[in-house]
This record gives structure tokens, sequence and C-alpha cells, in this order.
């Protein structure tokens, strides 16, 4: 991801690009063009626009001029309601309405914040610029509040200043203590002034001074400046992360503030004028356009699931119903006579195991094996026999009443209780019988 820094300069417009790389930040280019009137700006907006980059995060950082900054005591440690909170707390100390105003809040020591202001018509005005040139910020705010970043970790405790010839803050211990822009006129006497009413004021004596943007190359300070000689100018020490991300030490002096403020967009939430209704709503619309892809793709899997759960459900259907359709033909061929099934599975299987005979029965194949033993030649035939479990009925033609009762003893052995009944005698002198016996333990 590239992040744009346009910078809304007091007598310059300029940009400079980073590339994201990691978790940190690598120069790419960036210009800095004379500013006479609200055209040069406009100007620089449709070269930046033209040009080809990849989608990129736009910050825009105002000249502080245009910014109005008090120091208050606010018992509230949230941004949001500090937000909130300052209207009503400077209301009655600004010539203009609160309404007409923006506010964001920076902490300062001691449980004190610096409330930061702007003009919302005027903010407005350059948001809308920015937007016609397809180039909306998402971030509105200034570079000078975020220039504790560029503080070296070797500087160690005590109270520091950094100016870009424009605007300075002073730090102690790293936390924030005084912002101001200066007006036209020598940077050093009024850096000179400033600081020795910050030691008046306050007791912080401040004794290095360290200087980038165009400060850099300002004249060194004259002998005559008198109380000036006890503070120390010197070029702003590049610390790690600021070094490794240009090529040069001039150009990372020179472009150190958008730096801060890129890097400050990243660690944490900047200062941002951008919320309440000037809120940034371009990342919204791009959520919502993402949201309802993913709504028009999740009902997609949604029908499609559905589909597939309604085929599988008519195949299963159709299986069932010709598996069915399979059973009830076999049933019709075993039982033909049988017209109005029940249960077709549950009867076929309840005349297996009756053919099959019980658990505690003999085999169909070992019983009539023991009949056919017995019959003997006075028997013509048996032409029905039905054994269930231990019990055997038998049908059958003899050639007399004699071989009837021959047959009867000869079966004795096998059953425990036999019955012989209905023998009778046909015209040609043979007999019909029907047996009735249950087989007794021991041929089991």
């Amino acid at each position: 991801m590239d992040i744009l820094i346009v910078e809304a300069g007091r007598t310059f417009a300029g940009f400079a690009r980073f590339q994201k790389k990691g978790g940190a930040l690598r120069f790419l280019g960036a210009e800095r063009l004379p500013q006479e009137g609200p055209e040069d700006f406009t100007r620089l907006l449709a070269e930046l626009s033209s040009s080809d980059h990849r989608e990129e995060r736009v910050l825009l950082s105002l000249d502080p001029e245009h910014l109005f900054t008090r120091e208050l005591e606010l018992p509230i440690a949230d941004r949001r309601k500090q937000r909130e909170v300052l209207p009503l707390e400077l209301k009655g100390e600004t010539a203009l309405a609160m309404e007409e105003l923006v506010f964001d809040a920076i902490p300062l020591q001691g449980g004190r914040v610096l409330a930061v202001w702007g003009v919302g018509a005027e903010l407005e005005e350059r948001i809308s610029a920015m937007s016609g040139a397809g180039l909306e910020p998402q971030i509105v705010g200034s570079s000078l509040y975020h220039w504790n970043l560029l503080i070296p970790q070797n500087i160690g405790a005590g109270s520091v200043a950094i100016s870009d010839g424009r605007s300075l803050a002073v730090y102690a211990d790293g936390e924030p203590i005084l912002f101001r822009c200066f007006g036209e006129g020598d940077m050093h006497r009024q850096i000179d002034s400033t600081l020795a009413l910050l030691e008046a004021g306050k007791g912080i004596r401040v004794e290095r001074v360290f200087l980038h943007g165009r400060a850099t190359a300002a004249a060194p300070i004259s002998p005559d400046q008198g109380e000036a000689s006890s503070i120390t100018y010197a070029p702003l020490p590049l610390q790690a992360g600021l070094a490794d991300a240009f090529p040069d030490e001039g150009t990372a002096r020179e472009y150190a503030g958008a730096w801060a403020l890129a890097t400050a967009s990243l660690r944490g939430e900047p200062v941002n004028f951008r919320h309440g209704r000037l809120a940034y709503t371009v990342g919204n619309e791009r959520l919502k356009k993402k949201l309802r892809l993913t709504a028009l793709l999740s009902a997609l899997f949604l029908v499609l699931l559905l589909g597939e759960t309604g085929l599988r459900y008519y195949f299963v259907k159709s299986d069932l119903a010709s598996l069915d359709k399979s059973i009830l033909q076999i049933y019709r061929e075993v039982f033909p006579n049988r017209t109005k099934p029940v249960d077709e599975v549950s009867e076929l299987k309840s005349e297996i195991r009756r053919l099959g005979g019980g658990a505690t029965g003999p085999g169909i194949l070992q019983a009539l094996n023991q009949i056919a033993g017995a019959k003997g030649d006075g028997i013509i035939g048996v032409y029905e026999a039905e054994i269930d479990g231990v019990q055997v009925r038998l049908k059958g033609d003899a050639r007399s009443f004699q071989s009837v009762n021959d047959f009867k003893s000869g079966l004795s052995s096998f059953f425990e209780s036999m019955d012989m009944d209905e023998v009778k005698s046909r015209p040609d002198g043979s007999v019909s019988f029907a047996f009735r016996g249950a087989l007794n333990e021991g041929v089991k």
C-alpha cells in the first residue's frame, strides 16, 4: 500500500509518497512548488490525479497557521468523547460559533489536553478540492503534532525543541509541551523568545533545537543575539526508521515532517478532523460494496446448497420407490394368492424363518430324511409336508391300512407324540392319511 501526503503549506504546495513495506516506510518521491494562490494547489492536485500510481491512502497535511489551539484540563481519556466535549468546554472562547468548528485533542502532561480546531468551511473546501481531483483524503491534520516521532531514542531524558522554520514543537521526556506557529521574521529570534517565555511561565528550560525541513538550510545564529547563545541549533539527528526510509540525509530532513505524519497514521490515531459532518465515507461505501458482494455470494451458495439437497432428496426418493416396487414384485411372485400385503419385507422374513425352522428345531432336510427312511414300500407317497419347529404335519397315500400302521410304527422312535387321523380308503383300494406329531429331543 502506498501513502500519499499532500502538503498545503503557507508558501508552497507539495506532496510526498511512501510505500508501506512490512512495518516500515520507504520513500518513493516528492515535490514542492511555490504557492502564490489557490490555483497553484489545484494545479498540483491535477498533476497528482493524472499520474500513474497504485491504490493509495491519501493524507492532507495542513499548515498550522490555519489551525487554532488551547490548553485546558479535561479529565476524559477517550479521544472520541473529548471531541464531543470540547465544543462545550470552549463555548464563548472563540469568535465563531461552535457549530462552524471541527475539533480534535492531543494529550499533554499532567492530565491536560491541547484542543486543536479548524474552521469547518475551510476544511470542507480543501476536502472538496481534493475529492474533485479523485484524491479524497482519509486523514486531514497537520504533521506538526507528530514531530515527537522524529526525536531519536538516544537523546535521553530532558527537554528538546524541533522546528521547520515555520513552526515549533517542544517536548519534555517525549511528552508534548508546546506547539507554536511563527509569522514572518527571523526564525531564531522567534524561537528564542518563545523558549524564554516557556521557561519563565512553566520553568521548562530548552537548550537544544533540532531543525528539519527548510530550516535545515537557514543561516546560523549571529553572535549579537545575546541570550540566544545558550541555545544550540543543530540539524535533526536521524533515527533508524527515518534514515532507512530515505536515500540520503538531506532528503530525510527535507521530508521528515511528511514521514512523521505517515508513521503516525500507521501506529495509532493521528490528529484528524475527518469526523462528524466531515467524516470519511469512501471507505464505508467500499466496505458496503464488499459486504453486498459477500451477501450475494452467500445467497448464491445457499441457493446452490438447497438445490443440491433437493436433487439428493429426489434421487433418494426415486431409489426408495424403485426398491419398494422391486420388493412388491418379488412378494407377488412368491405369494401370488395374497392380494393385500401389509408389510412385504416382514412377511418375507417371517416365511423364510418359518421355512428354515426355529433355532431349537431340526433342519428341514434332516426331518424329511427321517420321514423318508421310515416310509417303506407301503407308502405310495407324501404329497404335503409342513414342519414348524418340532411340529410335523404330513399328508400322503398308502397301499393299505396296514401300510399306514407300519409307517406310524416306523416313526415312533423319532416322535414323542403321534396322531394318525383322516385315514380313508379309496375306490382303487389305496388309503389316504394325515399324520401329526412332535419330534422328540433326541433327533433335534
